[in-house]
């Protein structure tokens, strides 16, 4: 069975096999105006000059769930040769397979007009030029850091380059997001590979985007491809954004303590009580604030160690914030936590006395008990 026709042509279910022509189009002639719609039509060993179906001049074609299989051309091409009068035809391929067909050069079609595959999303087919060998619907994939979500590209390129965040693989469909922990800032991003690891001191916590995010102040970031930057531990401070290491974190000085984490100025640092003090720098709580032992006192906050009392002053209290003046009849040396007498034989009326020497010797005729504060005169008949 052959047609040739100038014409409109519509076929269901056709079937042309073992067609020869001398001319061109050994099952199909059409030329010079109208619309040609081929549906499921079989062409099978059409013998001819140039191609199975020629189809020149034409308005439109659609030619869809068709068959080309096992044609022979003696001049290019072998299955389809198409051209249109209408500079956008609108021409459309859908689902048509071409297998063994046959022209030198292994040519298969020739569309000297453009014709639009209907592809699978991902890929796509060129719409004008010569294609080669066997063909099964759309055979060539949207290139890498490109992406096709429509059905008629007629360029590797497709619907564009790969979006800023993300990648796109050969024969996406969508743009693929880069996971957390990394970036995209480029166009045309390939391969997961490709996906920049965030820094040292930055984190991206979401997926598909153009940067990384410092780490704020209170947190640091040590490794490369962070999620999530670790928050600054008890007993410190982290006052840096973007900090990429541990070592940025400062410990709280002696006399203070920090119970918090995440903690970014030194003003979170909180000071030890009165009546207290902490040796160690990088406390984590209050309980390293130790109440001043006798002797000793701290009258302001935030002290690294209790001071001793003066001398002349005692303190026999545990948390002193101030030390007493020493009594009378006693010495108190520095750091005293108790007044000492006086020795027998001497006496003190004041209270400001450091050592055993301040004491005052009675004089010739009197006596002095231990710890008096006063001499006495010796009785009539003693001396």
């Amino acid at each position: 069975m052959s047609v040739y026709s100038s014409g409109d042509v519509a076929l269901e279910g056709a079937s042309f096999s073992e067609c020869t022509a001398d001319i061109d189009g050994g099952g199909m002639y059409v030329r010079k105006g109208g619309d040609v719609a081929l549906e499921s039509a079989r062409f099978v060993e059409c013998t001819s000059t140039q191609a199975a179906v020629y189809l020149t001049g034409i308005d439109r074609l659609a030619l869809t769930n068709s068959q080309f299989v096992d044609n022979i051309a003696s001049q290019t091409p072998a299955a389809l040769f198409f051209t249109s009068s209408v500079a956008t035809s609108g021409s459309l391929l859908r689902n048509t397979t071409f297998f063994g067909n046959s022209a030198p050069g292994n040519i298969t079609i020739l569309a000297a007009s453009p014709l639009t595959w209907d592809c699978p999303l991902g890929s796509w087919m060129p719409s004008v030029g010569q294609l080669f060998g066997d063909l099964s619907g759309c055979n060539r994939l949207c290139a890498e850091g490109h992406y096709g979500d429509a059905s008629d590209h007629f360029t590797s390129d497709c619907s564009g380059p790969c979006w800023l965040g993300h990648i796109c693989p050969k024969g996406s469909i969508l743009p693929q997001k880069c996971p957390a922990g990394t970036h995209m800032p480029n166009e045309r991003a390939a391969n997961i590979s490709d996906c920049f690891l965030c820094a040292p001191g930055q984190y991206q916590p979401e997926s598909g985007q153009e940067e990384c995010l410092p780490c704020a102040a209170g947190s640091f970031s040590p490794d490369v491809g962070s999620a999530a930057c670790e928050t600054c531990p008890k007993g410190g401070v982290c006052e840096d954004a973007g900090a990429a290491s541990r070592l940025v974190w400062q410990p709280c000085p002696a006399g203070s303590f920090n119970p918090n984490r995440g903690s970014s100025s030194s003003a979170a640092c909180e000071l030890c009580p009165i009546g207290t003090a902490s040796a160690a720098p990088g406390a984590e709580g209050s309980e390293t604030c130790s109440p001043c032992d006798p002797g000793h006192f701290a009258a302001t906050p935030g002290l690294s160690k209790c001071e001793r009392c003066f001398a002349g002053s005692y303190q026999n209290d545990m948390g002193a914030t101030g030390c007493r003046d020493c009594k009378k009849g006693s010495y108190c040396e520095p750091g005293a936590s108790r007044p000492l007498p006086c020795e027998g034989g001497s006496y003190s009326d004041k209270t400001d006395l450091s050592a055993a020497s301040q004491c005052t010797p009675a004089a010739p005729g009197h006596i002095a008990a231990r710890g008096s504060t006063e001499q006495t005169a010796c009785g009539k008949g003693s001396f």
